[in-house]
């Protein structure tokens, strides 16, 4: 057995632990747990605690690690309206990365000073009456409106407010007329920019596809580019949650170990820490929802001593995705592009009948590389998007057989 000494001299000249090569196998992404049947475990984590690792937007600024920076743009651009200058922000980055947190964040050093409506975008406004519509709803005009221009001067005449809207990426959808719908969308915002100030949250594949198709970009005085955490941020992040929870953390140098409930030894915590946590950023890809997955997936809560006891993840085996049929592959871009996709508009980008597009969506289900949204405006329509777990594998896998664009 190598001792603390050695094993520290291999990883930093590129070798491994004994026991990180013994022990590291391969993880089928088709048997990973839901996150529901984690939680429902004996041993999983009380309630509690979930909000210290439930892969969800932080509410409590104490969790948050490196928005600083794009937290003082956000405020800067608000400041620039304020001061009266016409004012519309792009909020842009992968999923996952933290832009439902920084606007929480945003929204609670703001709203002592402006009137705030906040919505998501949960339906995709694929024509000019839906736009016409959402915009209707959201500033609950007291008459509707005919067309663009009218429901633009009711807007100009309503109080002025800080308007906070996430999932940007249903605002253009690549059809004949989705093109029309998108511009008229922008241009309410364009129009309207100076009365109200405007923050539009967008993934980045979904905004490139904007931007490449209608300039979008041009709309925006501002755009907020938000980046996948690096992996030393993440790491600090994962341990900032850690110790905020108050739990005693134990690590466990493999999945046996993990099993067989041996006694930890204290002399090599600190390899087993740094072998989970090379682990879970190397099945993570930098997203923070997929690395609280894994860190939820591969815990159990010790009652007796109030202790998480965590063992290193498995490698993800995500070779495969580079050898699914071309339906699947170009159906799995189209949601990297897109950002989500209901049966309906899949039918409608491939031409085919629902039955295939049901088949396509229930076997990238299976495989679980795509999930179910819930729709709250349409709950009767089903809806799919990339499994968060493992997007980053899919959009790479994508992005190297150029399926991206």
């Amino acid at each position: 057995m190598p001792n603390r000494l050695s094993m520290r001299l291999r990883r930093l000249f590129g070798g491994h632990p004994e026991e990180e090569r013994i022990h590291r196998g391969t993880l089928q992404v088709g048997f990973l747990s839901e996150l529901d049947q984690i939680l429902e475990r004996p041993d999983s984590l009380p309630e509690r605690y979930w909000r210290f690792f439930l892969p969800a937007p932080l509410q409590d600024e104490k969790l948050v690690i490196g928005c600083d920076e794009e937290l003082d743009r956000l405020e800067k651009a608000f400041k620039d309206w304020r001061d009266g200058h016409p004012t519309s922000v792009a909020l842009v980055g992968p999923q996952g990365c933290g832009k439902s947190t920084l606007i929480n964040c945003f929204e609670r050093k703001v709203m002592q000073k402006q009137k705030i409506l906040r919505c998501e975008m949960a339906k995709r406004l694929c024509n000019e009456t839906l736009v016409i519509e959402f915009f209707t709803r959201l500033f609950q005009t007291e008459t509707p409106h005919e067309n663009v221009e009218t429901l633009i001067n009711a807007l100009l005449q309503a109080e002025p407010r800080c308007i906070l809207l996430e999932n940007a990426h249903n605002i253009l959808f690549r059809v004949v007329g989705g093109r029309k719908a998108a511009e008229t969308f922008l241009y309410i915002v364009l129009c309207t920019r100076r009365r109200h100030c405007w923050f539009l949250a967008c993934r980045r594949l979904p905004w490139n596809s904007m931007d490449r198709h209608i300039g979008a970009s041009r709309y925006f005085s501002h755009i907020v580019s938000v980046d996948a955490m690096s992996e030393i941020r993440l790491r600090d992040a994962l341990k900032l949650r850690i110790n905020e929870s108050g739990i005693q953390v134990v690590f466990c140098g493999s999945k046996e170990e993990f099993d067989q409930r041996q006694s930890p030894d204290a002399d090599t915590q600190d390899e087993k820490e740094n072998a989970f946590y090379r682990a879970v950023l190397a099945n993570s890809g930098r997203n923070v929802y997929a690395a609280l997955y894994f860190l939820l997936l591969c815990s159990r809560y010790e009652t007796g001593t109030r202790s998480l006891v965590l063992y290193p993840p498995d490698a993800l085996d995500m070779a495969f995705v580079k050898e699914i049929d071309r339906l699947h592959l170009l159906t799995l871009a189209e949601l990297a592009g897109h950002g989500v996709l209901s049966l309906k508009e899949h039918g409608q980008l491939f031409r085919t009948e629902a039955l295939r597009s049901k088949i396509a969506f229930e076997y990238l289900k299976q495989m679980k590389l795509v999930a179910p949204v819930v729709t709250p405006n349409s709950p009767e329509e089903t809806a799919y998007d990339l499994s968060p777990v493992v997007h980053h594998f899919i959009t790479t896998a994508l992005d190297q057989l150029n399926l991206l664009y």
